[in-house]
């Protein structure tokens, strides 16, 4: 073996190097952050156009209507919230890379599995509001009494099974898994601060507690406040990224 083998790394090539590693920490951060605050868009734009989310639970007849009238906004708002859902998988993808260094490691790999069937799933429920129900929106302001009680029926059949997918799966199965890998494996190995990674697994019982009712439990989760608090995760994880780059 000559000395060669044993040659360190030139130093240009390290300090590229390390200047390349800062500039995807920033670049996570950054999105992390814009993510997070990106959540409250759908939330101004369909609360004002249809009350949202307080409106999912109205009448079908009462959400359809108000659908059909404000059809712009309502794809607007639901457009937004489906780049919010989408982005959940680069950002938790890019936090086991950065954690683990890179995602060669099956902690590394679920993670990102997990975000990636998380953000599927949310965006298969997303897309029932751009295209099913503007449709069915249409045809129920168009249609006769008895028409529209057929209407309302698979209305509330499709909300029934998009929300199982979106909801149950995408929203809190799935990222509860992915992020509760995340911060549980982070504890372990030390590859994020132990306050941020405790932040996690606290958002990540909320997130699993959405599942509750599901199979028979008591509501003892708001939407809002598991929602809320994986924001602020990934609020507290993006700025923990910016300041690492």
């Amino acid at each position: 073996m000559t000395s060669i083998d044993h040659a360190p790394m030139p130093r240009t090539t390290a300090t590229a190097t390390e200047a390349s590693g800062k500039n995807t920490s920033r670049g996570l951060g950054a999105l992390l952050i814009f993510d997070a605050l990106l959540m409250f868009a759908p939330l101004a734009v369909l609360g004002a156009a249809i009350g949202w989310p307080a409106s999912l639970g109205n009448p079908a007849a009462e959400q359809l209507a108000a659908i059909d009238a404000n059809a712009g906004m309502v794809a607007l708002g639901y457009g937004l919230y489906l780049l919010y859902s989408v982005l959940v998988a680069p950002v938790m993808i890019g936090m086991a890379a950065r954690v683990f260094g890179g995602l060669h490691r099956p902690a590394a790999a679920t993670v990102a599995a997990f975000a990636a069937l998380s953000a599927l799933a949310r965006a298969i429920g997303i897309l029932r509001w751009l295209t099913v129900m503007p449709a069915l929106a249409a045809a129920h302001a168009a249609a006769g009494p008895e028409q529209q009680s057929q209407i309302e029926l698979v209305f509330n059949a499709v909300t029934l099974y998009g929300g199982g997918i979106g909801e149950v799966l995408g929203v809190s199965l799935f990222m509860a898994l992915s992020l509760g890998t995340l911060c549980a494996a982070a504890l372990r190995s030390g590859g994020m601060p132990r306050w941020l990674a405790v932040l996690g697994l606290a958002s990540t019982v909320l997130l699993a507690g959405l599942l509750l009712p599901v199979f028979g439990g008591p509501e003892l989760v708001p939407v809002a406040a598991a929602v809320s608090l994986l924001s602020l995760w990934m609020l507290a994880a993006g700025v923990w990224a910016l300041r690492r780059g």
